[in-house]
């Protein structure tokens, strides 16, 4: 199929992102650029090329990195990939920290007009570059390039990922990250619970007695009963989403979200669910319940406070709990984590946010045809379950070993694994069963008791989550309004609130105040998209 790479203007672009590329981020990229793709397998001899039956292909792909280094086209996880599809992978070591420090590298990159050929978006970035002409059309390429990516995720969402086509031609520019399951869950220490001499809780007052219990007693019996952080957070009020779950506020890691309330698509941050949601936060917060340094915890600090065996009660992704305990386990061998569930409040009904479309999970830079099938074909082999135990387990000898004929999973060593770039993307139980039981067949006793316990958490999260109406709303509602997009003002007013520096009352405010600075345009965009998906 003919394919002409759509120009975009660099300069434009530029423009657009000019404010994220002005904040102290160093420009440029650690690897190598969009010409290193048509490169020579291997580094030793032959200069000129002669005596090679054929160049081996890279593409530079940009995600979160679980590792601290690059990934080396050379590198064990490029080379297994390459083995099974002619093509290898690379990408420069790009921090996280939250996904900031991430978008302001990729950001630059975009800038400059130097994009990664494959890579995950963020913070809604995408829309601009579709409307730019900076990503590849892939409605034709994906069925004949990556048909298990095509035939695995829904067709209605397909339908939603059209609909973010900024032409209306209901084209295809990013693959979705699906999940068809609850994703994001609340955990309690069932260790902490037995010290204190308590139940799970099963409603709002139980859970802030059991908490008021782990500030004020030894919960995790170091001899210390003034150590212990009930309930944490982040900064910006992230990570924190069953408190306003309970309330039947629908949240994505911290972000309002688009759902029905009084049968009308409405953002959740400025509805009566909000407001006392934002009630018991602050009250949590005035006992201490709450972690006083929530807004101030980086990624980082929260994670130290967890493993640490300080935190009682936290919220995040289900699947990604047998980490915590295992570093847990190393300050404290009788962890014991389980789902919390979520708490019940009189008048409401509390749930877990769930999106099929979590996000967009993969652009591909509008370069070449050959580039975009390159990238849809590592796609495609991530999607393919004959790839899924490699997929799941990574490279022999860095992520997992063999003894006595049976596959053992390696610690977790980010200085020394690679991060698994291509990582399943699309995910329902069956999928997370799977995984679980490749994982399982893995381990070491250890091991074992960390994966049950992971696994009984996202088994008993499962009844808790909804799927919102908002599900997969493109980013370009807030063309216009880019403090709105960011949540710039919820984040204040909802921070500030809930430290007390501001009454609830000062909510009415915020409402008012978002509704006039844009809101009422962007609720306008929203049900318009709501009706045209025809939900």
């Amino acid at each position: 199929m003919a394919h002409t790479p759509r120009r975009w203007g660099y300069a434009a672009m530029g423009a657009v992102l000019a404010t994220a590329v002005l904040s102290g981020c160093s420009g440029g990229n650690a690897g190598e650029q969009s010409d290193g793709n048509r490169t020579n397998a291997g580094n030793g001899g032959d200069p000129g090329g002669q005596g090679k039956a054929e160049e081996t292909r890279y593409i530079e792909v940009w995600r979160n990195l679980d590792s601290t280094f690059a990934i080396e086209k050379d590198g064990p996880y490029s080379k297994m990939v390459q083995a099974d599809t002619g093509v290898g992978l690379y990408m420069p070591f790009v921090a996280w920290n939250s996904g900031s420090a991430y978008v302001q590298k990729l950001n630059t990159r975009i800038a400059s007009g130097e994009l990664p050929d494959l890579f995950m978006p963020w913070q809604g970035n995408e829309a601009a570059l579709m409307k730019q002409g900076a990503l590849a059309d892939l409605t034709e390429l994906l069925p004949e390039y990556a048909p298990h990516v095509w035939d695995r995720i829904p067709q209605e969402v397909w339908d939603v990922v059209r609909s973010a086509d900024p032409s209306g031609e209901g084209r295809i520019y990013y693959v979705p990250l699906v999940q068809t399951y609850t994703y994001y869950g609340a955990y309690i220490r069932q260790d902490w619970l037995d010290n204190v001499g308590m139940e799970l809780p099963r409603t709002k007052d139980e859970y802030v007695e059991v908490l008021r219990a782990f500030r004020d007693q030894d919960a995790n019996g170091n001899g210390d009963p003034s150590d212990e952080i009930p309930v944490t957070g982040r900064e910006q009020g992230r990570w924190m989403d069953h408190l306003f779950g309970m309330y039947g506020v629908a949240m994505w890691e911290g972000l309002p979200m688009w759902d029905l309330y009084d049968g009308e698509l409405t953002y959740s941050a400025i509805t009566p669910n909000m407001k006392a949601a934002l009630e018991f936060a602050q009250m949590l917060y005035r006992e201490r319940l709450l972690d006083p340094n929530t807004f101030l915890n980086k990624g980082s600090e929260w994670t130290a406070k967890i493993y640490n065996d300080k935190v009682g009660s936290w919220y995040h992704i289900n699947q990604g709990m047998n980490v915590r305990i295992e570093n847990i386990a190393k300050v404290n061998p009788d962890v014991n984590l389980v789902a919390l569930g979520l708490p019940e409040v009189d008048g409401y009904d509390g749930f877990i946010t769930n999106t099929q479309i979590n996000r967009p999970m993969w652009v591909i830079a509008d370069k070449d045809e050959q580039t975009t099938i390159d990238a849809l074909s590592l796609l495609e082999w991530s999607a393919d379950p004959a790839h899924a135990e490699q997929v799941q387990l990574g490279v022999e000898g860095m992520h997992y070993e063999v003894q006595d004929g049976k596959r053992i999973l390696l610690p977790s060593d980010p200085d020394r694994q690679e991060t698994r770039m291509l990582a399943s993307f699309i995910t329902g139980m069956d999928e997370v069963q799977l995984q679980a039981q490749f994982q399982r067949d893995s381990s070491t006793p250890e091991q074992l008791r960390v994966f049950e316990m992971r696994d009984a958490i996202v088994a008993e999260m499962q009844p808790y989550g909804k799927t919102v109406a908002g599900d997969g709303i493109p980013s370009s509602i807030y063309d216009g309004y880019s403090d709105l997009k960011n949540h710039t003002m919820y984040q204040e007013y909802m921070s500030k609130i809930i430290i007390g520096e501001w009454p609830i009352d000062k909510f009415d405010e915020f409402v008012d105040k978002w509704t006039k600075s844009g809101g009422e345009e962007v609720t306008a965009r929203a049900r318009a998209w709501y009706n045209l998906i025809g939900r």
